[in-house]
């Protein structure tokens, strides 16, 4: 089980490191920080994940820092509301194993 309430420093850093710029923090009109970038970096990690996998021996240790990564950008995805406008289970639809890893995820944390 991922941890996702990761500290705003880490998904920071991830966003950072996978975007390769620094990404500012916005507030949301309800006063909430939200790290910007997090969409884009997820969807380059689900790429990156996806093409790991189809491999024919993948790396665990690659896969579980790919995992990692991913599971970082939740408390971001629901904040925004992503959940609302594509459900968890619409996530889980067809064949990529980065989007449905983010919605199971997101489904055992009552997204």
């Amino acid at each position: 089980m991922y941890h996702t309430e990761q500290p705003d420093d880490n998904l920071a850093a991830i966003n950072s490191a996978t975007i390769g710029t620094a990404m500012p923090v916005v507030i949301l009109p309800d006063g909430q920080k939200v790290q910007t970038g997090t969409v884009a970096a997820l969807l380059i990690n689900i790429r990156a994940y996806d093409e790991l996998v189809s491999g024919s021996n993948p790396d665990e240790g690659k896969m579980n820092e790919m995992e990692a990564r991913m599971a970082a950008s939740l408390p971001v995805l629901k904040k925004v509301g992503i959940f609302q406008l594509f459900t968890p289970e619409e996530w889980t639809q067809g064949t990529s194993a980065g989007r449905k890893f983010i919605g199971e995820l997101a489904f055992k944390e009552g997204a």
